[in-house]
């Protein structure tokens, strides 16, 4: 969490929530208030929604875009490749995923080849 807080002060425009899977989020707020993180909200998973987001370790970081579309994944790593990605959605918060354009016109030509003429 120490590593996404200085991130998540410089993106006013975004949200950023740590949800935690063994802990419930009041656990996690203290922690983030005791440590003086500022802009990451705690919150608990819903239902089946980590296993919807396919969250299968625990430090699972995931940027979703304001139409619901995940638009990048990292699990664990470097924090300092983040600021490149939320840039983008700073600009366009309805960024498609980078490729997703390219995997979607490549499914498009797929299906057109499969047409009868």
């Amino acid at each position: 969490m120490q590593s996404i807080d200085p991130i998540a002060s410089e993106y006013d425009d975004i949200n950023f929530y740590i949800v935690s899977f063994d802990e419930n989020a009041q656990i996690v707020d203290d922690y983030i208030t005791e440590h003086g993180y500022t802009d990451v909200i705690a919150v608990e998973p819903v239902g089946s929604m980590l296993a919807d987001l396919e969250i299968t370790r625990q430090t699972t970081m995931i940027a979703i875009n304001a139409d619901g579309v995940i638009y990048y994944r990292q699990l664990s790593g470097d924090a300092g490749q983040w600021p490149q990605h939320l840039d983008v959605l700073t600009e366009n918060p309805k960024a498609p995923p980078p490729g997703f354009v390219i995997q979607q016109e490549k499914e498009e030509r797929q299906r057109d080849i499969q047409l009868p003429s």
